[in-house]
């Protein structure tokens, strides 16, 4: 037997032996993606030892650095659980301080170890690939066992008394963990022990015993390894099934036990080693044209992907409840007047309660609510029978979606609001991730022929192209086939601009524009004006120039008026007297489109280039400024009212 004082001292954690000047910022972090290195299950916890996250599936899989990642963003402080048993090769013995167990009581080989927060001790062993039951009082109070179904902090872990968990014998790999000393193994893997968790049920009445059987044998299966199916798995169902009354006829009982156990084969089935990748091409010649199907003529494709962003409070959600209202009611579209083909709707929302919210706004702009179906959540059955729910993840609910779209054969709106709510973890700005994500919604939206609305946010990058201003990764911009944009108008706070920012399968179309007024239920709807919007997004994204930069704009446009009224010039020669004269080149090119100069190419061998003013304004003769535009006291310039007389006006607006 080693006693923690005969052990050496740790030099060090996560093997990097006294280099904590080289750790990320956060060592909790380190830590758990160093154990994650090394094969372990690792998740976060407080200092309660309560788990921070569902932990469940992570007694099946390993977190990947992503997860981790973004868990250690979210609980900078969280502490380091490792997940046991199986999934992580490692058994846990832990002796508890508070009933004065110590390790001078057992013959325990030398191993990895570690003292817990409260003083105790845990010596980690190699899992020994038969189920242990985590939680097992071993060897009365204070001695328990951490294997299947069960956690254990690591160190740099700290309890609520601020105890930390440090390492006495330090974790390097798998390969220093010893093997479970037989008097554990015995303890933990005996006839017995192994039975206890199986025939806590005492015979189940006829007409239960079929169901049962099922879950028991699903069970038994998930908590041994495979080599064990036969040697002990089976003979424990057959110990259940006989207290049952009457048992099941063992030949019925070993078709179900055959059953489930070839789901099991297939679920953890391995993947096949790949021979040979092979290109599938097809020739034009065989494909055969069809036309673009659309849900709003020239907007909204059928079968496709279709954003709409913009910020929040602007009327989003109403604009999408208004598509809705259209769909079912089959209502002509504004300013175009199509109508659309009448089918239902599904919608995803995050952000509004469907009761209090969403139906009510339905109502008020007349939708056909029998038609409109909203997803709560997804309900998972285990092969134990076992019932559980969680939200909607378009990164593993997708084939869900598809089955409620079969049982509604007449969708043609599939609305998620807000996209970046249902990505589960997903990383927004990871491009390549993005895309393996929509992709299988792209599919679905073509196999069932709905258009599938995906409203999102825009970010704060204002100097950015209008296509940038989505919130995430450019690949969902990337992915759907057309996209709109919800501004507010500078010139009328209460105005909305819908307009288009992508389009890759129709003719550019002009914008929307619309108020939020109130229905006669109170609720606020959406109230389209009758005519298009010429205004694009880039317009209505761009910041308006300063009080400077308009002064500098216009003091620029004086300059150039002055030159080429009198004909065109070369452009090396503009530029030079420019530069003499202190016009900048911003101001310079603002003015130079707000007056519509074009570019002409002259001579040949050699060739150069001359700005000359549009034909109108050379060919007036009137068109000579009132005044010199000269900048007053206050650095503003005057004179710029009546630069043209006339149509040409508009030449400098």
């Amino acid at each position: 037997m080693i006693t923690i004082d005969e052990r050496p001292k740790a030099v060090s954690i996560y093997g990097y032996h006294g280099k904590r000047d080289s750790f990320m910022k956060n060592e909790k972090l380190s830590a758990a993606l160093f154990y994650q290195s090394r094969g372990l299950s690792i998740i976060p916890v407080g200092a309660n030892k309560k788990a921070l996250i569902d932990w469940k599936e992570y007694q099946s899989r390993i977190a990947t650095i992503e997860e981790i990642n973004q868990w250690w963003t979210k609980f900078p402080n969280a502490n380091i659980a490792l997940v046991t048993g199986k999934i992580s090769g490692v058994v846990v013995l832990d002796l508890d301080k508070k009933y004065g167990r110590t390790s001078k009581e057992f013959q325990i080989p030398p191993t990895v170890s570690a003292r817990s927060g409260n003083g105790g001790e845990h010596f980690l062993f190699k899992y020994p690939g038969i189920f242990v039951k985590s939680g097992s009082a071993i060897s009365g109070q204070g001695v328990d066992i951490r294997g299947d179904g069960g956690y254990v902090l690591l160190d740099p872990s700290v309890n609520e008394t601020g105890g930390k968990y440090v390492w006495i014998i330090p974790f390097e790999s798998k390969e220093d963990l010893a093997e479970m000393p037989e008097w554990l193994k015995k303890l933990t893997t005996d006839d017995a022990t192994k039975k206890k968790w199986l025939t806590g049920q005492d015979g189940v009445p006829n007409g239960f015993r079929n169901d049962t059987a099922v879950s028991m044998a699903g069970k038994i299966l998930s908590n041994t390894t495979p080599e064990l199916w036969e040697s002990m798995g089976w003979e424990q169902l057959k110990i259940w099934n006989n207290k049952n009354t009457p048992p099941i006829p063992e030949k019925e009982l070993r078709i179900k036990w055959e059953g489930i156990k070839k789901l099991h084969v297939s679920k953890n089935k391995p993947q096949k080693q790949i021979a040979k990748r092979q290109l599938i091409a097809k020739c034009f010649a065989e494909i055969q044209s069809v036309p673009i199907s659309w849900l709003w003529e020239g907007r909204i494709p059928l079968g496709k992907l279709f954003m709409l962003v913009g910020d929040p409070g602007l009327g989003k959600s109403l604009v999408t409840d208004t598509l809705a209202a259209h769909v079912t009611r089959g209502f002509p579209f504004p300013v175009d007047n199509c109508t659309p083909p009448v089918g239902d709707v599904v919608i995803l929302s995050a952000e509004d309660d469907p009761a209090d919210t969403i139906k009510p706004r339905l109502e008020a702009v007349e939708a056909d609510c029998t038609r409109i179906h909203f997803i709560e959540a997804v309900r998972v059955e285990s092969i134990e029978g076992e019932s559980t729910q969680h939200s909607f993840s378009l990164k593993n609910d997708i084939e869900t979606l598809g089955e409620l779209l079969s049982r509604l054969p007449n969708c043609r709106l599939v609305i998620i609001d807000p996209i970046s709510a249902y990505l589960d973890s997903t990383d927004s700005n990871n491009n390549s991730d993005i895309r393996g994500l929509l992709a299988p919604l792209t599919e679905l939206a073509s196999k069932h022929k709905v258009a599938i609305v995906l409203v999102s946010h825009l970010n704060k990058n204002s100097g950015e192209s209008a296509l940038y201003r989505t919130t995430g990764s450019l690949a969902f911009i990337a992915a759907v086939r057309a996209a709109y944009i919800v501004i507010k108008d500078k010139d009328n706070p209460n105005r909305r601009l819908l307009l288009p920012l992508k389009s890759n399968i129709s003719k550019d179309n002009a914008g929307l524009a619309y108020s939020i007024v109130e229905a006669e239920n109170g609720q606020p709807v959406i109230a389209w004006e009758p005519n298009a919007v010429e205004t694009t997004a880039e317009e209505a994204l761009a910041r308006p120039e300063s009080k400077k930069e308009l002064t500098a704009t216009h003091e620029a446009e004086l300059f150039l008026l002055d030159l080429l009224l009198k004909g065109e010039m070369k452009v090396s020669d503009i530029l030079k007297e420019a530069k003499e004269a202190g016009i900048k080149d911003k101001p310079l090119r603002t003015a130079r489109e707000n007056l519509g100069i074009k570019t002409e190419k002259v001579g040949f061998n050699p060739s150069y280039r001359v700005w000359k003013l549009p034909e109108d304004a050379q060919s007036n003769e009137n068109a000579i400024p009132t005044g010199e535009g000269k900048l007053d006291n206050a650095g503003h310039v005057g004179g710029m009212v009546d630069l043209f007389n006339g149509n040409n006006k508009e030449v400098i607006s």
